[in-house]
């Protein structure tokens, strides 16, 4: 038993859409198998001082994510002649310091340049003791980027779903420097 639609379009019975080869097809449940195909990779956290190097007390650290991870992210699910698209578009970002601290800051946060000013970020943090003494010698960095995803369809609905989190995270040693200022005279 199937429903036949005349001129071959969907046609809604009862809230869910029949499709000419027969069968129902809920449009929000196929956003859902879509959203579940969407390929996203652990956001690639970065820093500066480079978290390559080490990180140190009392000296602003900023915090990013990589330009090239921020963007949104599409999938299509297709159920006979219905389909529906995800787009995940990322929001704000979540970060866990290590030292017990959390920040969450909208956007993905400045990339360092040269001669930037030390405030031109809005996304950083000072670490006010050293990681030495903790297992490892190293502070856990983790973010965790909170992604909003709406959805549409060929029938007429769409909306938004539940917001999706992609975690990732790094080691990170952080140290201390002494500075001895000299004050010249004449």
């Amino acid at each position: 038993l199937y429903y036949w639609c005349e001129g071959g379009g969907e046609t809604a019975v009862g809230g869910y859409f029949a499709t000419p080869e027969g069968g129902l097809v809920d449009p929000r449940a196929l956003a859902l198998e879509a959203l579940d195909s969407v390929q996203i990779d652990p956001p690639a956290i970065r820093t500066s001082p480079s978290q390559d190097g080490q990180l140190f007390v009392q000296v602003p650290t900023w915090l990013w994510i990589d330009g090239d991870w921020w963007h949104g992210y599409e999938a299509t699910a297709t159920a006979g002649r219905v389909w529906s698209k995800v787009v995940a578009q990322p929001v704000s970002v979540t970060w866990q310091l290590g030292d017990g601290t959390a920040l969450t800051c909208s956007g993905p946060g400045t990339a360092w340049t040269p001669g930037a000013p030390e405030d031109g970020t809005d996304c950083s943090h000072v670490y006010r003791r050293s990681s030495a003494g903790t297992a490892g010698g190293t502070f856990q960095l983790s973010a965790s980027v909170r992604l909003e995803v709406s959805w549409t369809s060929n029938a007429p609905f769409g909306g938004t779903l539940p917001a999706i989190d992609r975690p990732s995270s790094l080691a990170v040693e952080v140290g201390e420097i002494q500075a001895i200022g000299t004050r010249g005279g004449s």
